[in-house]
């Protein structure tokens, strides 16, 4: 009787034993090493179309030629990489960091090439029970569009990064000294007029003359330099106009309604060709290009100002107005 109690004590035992034994864990299947070190980039990095968040241009680098997986990870076990760049701060857009040339970020990714998309750490998510867990084994260095206007140069940084998978040892990835020059032969690095402020003299008109429409058009004109770029054709440089309208090319006195403000006109805005000012960028204007300057491509725009009736009684007073104009270019 003594040895069956002892047969079945043991017997639980070994149950409880072989129980334990079979919970998974997580555990590396080909483990790469512990360290890796990239210490160069492409000498120059060329820039190609794109628009404002997305990649003009992108280098990979791989870092590790083999294998490497992790195994047996339960559902809910945490894995995932953290990040950190020296040098560049943090450019408003996701997981891009500015660098010292306007209108250039740089943003870090890591993959594993045929087995899922980039990564741009820092991310955390928890591993599936019986899906593996593939080390990324190469670095994309994208160089990320992040303003209208977009410089040229060198630029330099660092950064470290860890990927991490629940209890297992930490995988060490750094970039040290790491150094392009970027080469822009596409966008202008800024436009601006040679004048801020232009003044368009309007004169006295006799109301009787804008109620016939026998007003004088006061010309103006309004010369822009854009900087950063030697075209072998001129690049294509708009404007169109912000102020308070009724309409394209007819614009509103300052302080309209108020009783010292002149009534029943407006200030029509046209072009060389009498086509009215667009004040949306959909419909902004090309300006024309003049000629090449050692330093800038020169761009010009000519417009004419004159009162026109705009409806109901014209009454005498301030007739001022301001415009305000936006270049698009790049």
């Amino acid at each position: 009787m003594l040895l069956k109690k002892i047969l079945l004590a043991l017997a639980l035992l070994t149950t409880l034993s072989g129980a334990h034994s079979a919970f998974a864990q997580c555990t590396w299947w080909y483990k790469p090493k512990e360290n890796f070190t990239i210490s160069s980039l492409a000498g120059t990095t060329s820039l190609s179309p794109a628009p404002i968040g997305q990649a003009m241009a992108s280098q990979k680098i791989i870092y590790h030629p083999g294998t490497g997986s992790i195994e047996g990870c339960e559902t809910g076990e945490t894995w995932g990489m953290t990040l950190n760049v020296s040098g560049l701060e943090p450019s408003g857009l996701p997981n891009v960091y500015k660098t010292n040339v306007e209108g250039v970020g740089v943003r870090i990714g890591f993959e594993k090439p045929k087995l899922g998309g980039v990564r741009y750490p820092p991310f955390a998510q928890q591993a599936i029970k019986g899906t593996p867990i593939f080390f990324p084994t190469q670095v994309i260095i994208d160089f990320i569009r992040t303003g209208a206007s977009v410089g040229k140069g060198p630029i330099s940084f660092d950064f470290s990064a860890r990927f991490q998978a629940a209890a297992l040892t930490p995988i060490n990835i750094v970039g040290t000294n790491l150094k392009s020059d970027v080469v822009n032969n596409i966008y202008f690095s800024a436009c601006e007029a040679q004048t801020k402020n232009i003044i368009v003299p309007m004169g006295k008109v006799v109301a009787a003359n804008i109620r016939n429409g026998n007003t004088q058009a006061q010309n103006f004109n309004l010369n822009v330099y854009c900087k950063g770029l030697r075209p072998t054709q001129p690049a294509p440089v708009k404007i169109y106009f912000e102020g308070p309208t009724t309409s394209d090319g007819l614009l509103k006195f300052n302080d309209a309604g108020q009783s010292h403000v002149a009534s029943g006109a407006a200030i029509e805005l046209t072009n060389g060709k009498g086509v009215r000012l667009p004040f949306n960028e959909d419909k902004a204007l090309n300006l024309d290009w003049q000629q090449s300057q050692p330093d800038a491509e020169v761009y010009h725009f000519a417009g004419q100002a004159r009162y026109v009736p705009s409806g109901g009684e014209v009454k005498a007073g301030k007739a001022d107005a301001v415009l305000s104009y936006v270049l698009v270019y790049n």
